[in-house]
């Protein structure tokens, strides 16, 4: 039989696939050489995406179904090589197909079951080695020596990989006296991806490049590579996204997440730093970094659980925008390194800081902002992280010193340090009582937490951020003020009890027992409010009269409810005033409210330009942190209203205003928004602060 060229081929191979080839035709195709069958199925798969659009458009059906029943069709015939190469453009389609859809666990199962069906059949196994072997040109290069003592019958599919699929088989010669023969793992790069030259030339240089003695251990080296394939040793181990897919399942608690965090982290930035060779990055040397991290590319050794890294270097298909950037391992990658910038130094860094959120939040952030959810559980949490992901790679990494070289190491034990404070917080831990006694009681636990804290803050010395004390001392106050006015308005005091002589006559009178319980339900909000969502929030660093006021205010919620549980208990006399008091305390807390959120807005504002981590507008504050500061005007209006009714003589039913004041403060203040929504509140304005300190740091930095 005549040998076809590589075009007619080609046409011929779609025509067999559309169901149109003549029997002459399809037994001419099912009758070429290899030589002629690896030529005319190169030239039909570079094409594949063409071939896919022209027939769904034509037909307006699937060419995935139309790939199958060829499938079918040749497999009732004599067995040949044809078989394999219709079962390998199966393969190719499946797997395309899932590269231009949505991230979708179900379909990735599903494509991996169906091509390890596949694979069950000698003839695809095959068609692998005829049209995967390198050309003839380099038919006595070390590639393709590798190539023919694999042993193709023992191949089978292993995962799909981002570029291309892989494959688990043995080398046909053994390595000991004992006839073992190495388990090798062979990366087939799919088509068209291929013929696109960077991604060629990367992998054709990949084992020149991560295969000498000089990289370190922790990268699984290859033993060879053509421009179409990889051959390395079998890793035996599950991926770390695998591990992550199994964490997931089981439903994690945030002290879990937080634990598994803190352990990938660890592991992850000893491995980078032995990859720099143990030395700060060199940004010269792109083989000091991975330059395509995420949790794919990371194996867990299945006999010590180490990491080894796999596919290092730039991933060029992420860079040419051909439809699968927006999702699927490019979330993990920097911008810089799509972009084709490889000289950053602080590539992986971003890469870590994205697997990192995801084993915090459940799944990758695809905004390139750090999850709501990470800045509520912690603003120290969201502070350290969201230093690691700017676009820009000279935004990243502020809060390190910057006369430092960035090395692996050091950032290792900056991050093992906030992961340590993070879990020192109570709403992160496992106790069964802490949790629920820091979400609910007013003093939150938040003096005990932040004293822990400051400990480990003073072990770095001179390191340290003084505000860690300052604001222990305001925790304290606030845990002091909230003790005094519980025992200033209790209806029994500790003496009483003591002498066995009780005397509530003094309660009696409408006005005292009203201004008691008044004053008793102020101070519980006011303990809640300032421990929830400001004790560990400061705006010093950031320059301004704004930023000073709100400082002010911020510090002054810790003992808002003092002066005004004093005036109105202090005696009878000046009972009638509790309705004045609550007034003037709602006026204070809406001028906190008003302050910060004018600074916050403002910040955001002024730092979007600087940072990509920038929520966009209408998504920077929870639960609707922009109402509170009028709701609570309105509220300190109307208490003034029936201040002045009461004052007046006009308004007489007292106790109908103080349940309503109870029901209000206590409903809607305590539950609603500071237990309820506080934690988000805090972390809002956690994140609008942490961008006024970042631009405070750019401002230190920048030249004269």
């Amino acid at each position: 039989m005549a040998p076809m060229s590589a075009r007619l081929y080609a046409r011929a191979l779609l025509e067999e696939i559309e169901g149109r080839s003549p029997e002459q035709q399809t037994r001419q195709l099912a009758e070429q050489d290899e030589t002629s069958t690896q030529k005319g199925t190169e030239t039909f798969l570079n094409d594949i995406l063409d071939h896919i659009s022209n027939y769904e458009m034509e037909h307006r059906t699937d060419f995935m179904t139309a790939c199958d029943d060829a499938r079918l069709r040749s497999a009732s015939r004599p067995g040949s090589l044809l078989h394999g190469v219709i079962s390998l453009v199966c393969v190719t389609v499946k797997l395309l197909d899932r590269r231009f859809k949505s991230p979708d666990q179900a379909a990735q199962h599903e494509a991996d079951e169906y091509c390890a069906e596949l694979f069950a059949d000698p003839w695809l196994k095959e068609a692998i080695r005829v049209i995967y072997r390198p050309a003839n040109k380099v038919r006595q290069s070390t590639e393709s020596r590798t190539w023919d003592n694999i042993d193709f019958s023992s191949i089978e599919y292993h995962k799909a990989g981002t570029t291309s699929f892989i494959l688990k088989g043995r080398g046909s010669q053994a390595v000991n006296e004992a006839g073992v023969r190495p388990s090798l793992a062979i990366k087939c790069v799919l088509f068209p991806w291929n013929k696109l030259a960077a991604i060629a030339r990367a992998t054709d240089t990949y084992a020149a490049t991560y295969g000498s003695d000089e990289i370190t251990s922790v990268v699984v080296k290859p033993i060879s590579s053509s421009d179409r394939w990889v051959v390395m040793p079998f890793q035996e181990g599950e991926t770390l996204g695998e591990h992550l897919a199994a964490f997931e399942a089981g439903e994690p608690t945030m002290a879990a997440r937080l634990k598994k965090a803190q352990q990938v982290a660890t592991k992850l930035t000893a491995a980078l730093h032995l990859l720099a060779g143990g030395a700060p990055v060199d940004p010269k040397n792109t083989r000091s970094q991975h330059l395509d991290l995420s949790p794919n590319n990371v194996i867990l050794d299945k006999e010590t659980a180490e990491v080894r890294l796999i596919d290092l270097g730039i991933n060029h298909l992420y860079s040419r925008q051909v439809g699968i950037s927006e999702h699927d391992d490019s979330v993990y990658i920097a911008p810089e390194i799509k972009n084709r910038r490889p000289e950053s130094v602080t590539a992986d860094a971003y890469s870590l800081g994205i697997i990192l959120m995801e084993i915090l939040a459940g799944s990758p952030p695809r905004d390139g902002r750090t999850p709501d959810e990470i800045w509520t559980t912690s603003p120290v949490l969201g502070r350290v992280l969201e230093d690691l992901i700017d676009e820009r790679p000279e935004r990243r990494l502020l809060l390190r010193p910057e006369t430092e070289e960035f090395a692996f190491d050091t950032l290792g034990e900056h991050l093992d340090f906030y992961f340590a404070l993070v879990q020192q917080e109570s709403e992160v831990q496992e106790s069964e009582f802490g949790r629920p006694f820091a979400k609910y009681a007013p003093t939150s636990r938040e003096v005990a937490t932040q004293f822990k804290q400051v400990l480990s803050w003073r072990k770095l010395g001179e390191r340290r951020p003084r505000r860690e004390e300052y604001l222990l001392l305001f925790s304290v106050m606030a845990t002091a003020a909230w003790w005094f006015i519980a025992a200033k308005t209790a209806l029994l005091k500790l003496d009483d009890l003591l002498t066995g002589e009780v005397d509530l006559e003094e309660f009696v009178a409408d006005a005292g027992l009203a201004a008691n319980i008044i004053a008793f339900s102020q101070g519980l909000v006011a303990a809640k409010y300032y421990q929830t969502i400001f004790a560990r929030l400061s705006v010093r660093v950031i320059p301004g009269r704004l930023a000073r006021t709100a400082e002010v205010l911020m510090r002054s919620m810790a003992l808002v409810a003092v002066p005004t549980t004093i005036l109105s208990t202090f005696s009878e006399e000046l009972y009638w005033t509790w309705p004045w008091t609550c007034a003037a305390s709602a006026l204070a807390v809406t001028a906190c409210n008003g302050v910060t959120l004018r600074l916050a807005t403002q910040t955001i504002r002024a730092s979007r330009k600087e940072f990509s981590t920038i929520p966009e507008r209408g998504k920077v504050f929870a639960r609707g942190y922009e109402q509170w500061w009028w709701t609570m005007l309105i509220y300190a209006i109307l208490i003034i209203i029936l201040a002045s009714g009461v004052s007046a003589g006009l308004l007489q039913d007292i106790w109908a205003y103080v349940f309503i004041g109870v029901v209000v403060t206590v409903g809607v203040h305590y539950v609603s928004k500071c237990v309820g929504a506080g934690p988000a509140v805090r972390g809002s304005l956690a994140r609008a602060f942490f961008a006024g300190e970042r631009m405070a740091i750019l401002a230190q930095r920048a030249p004269a």
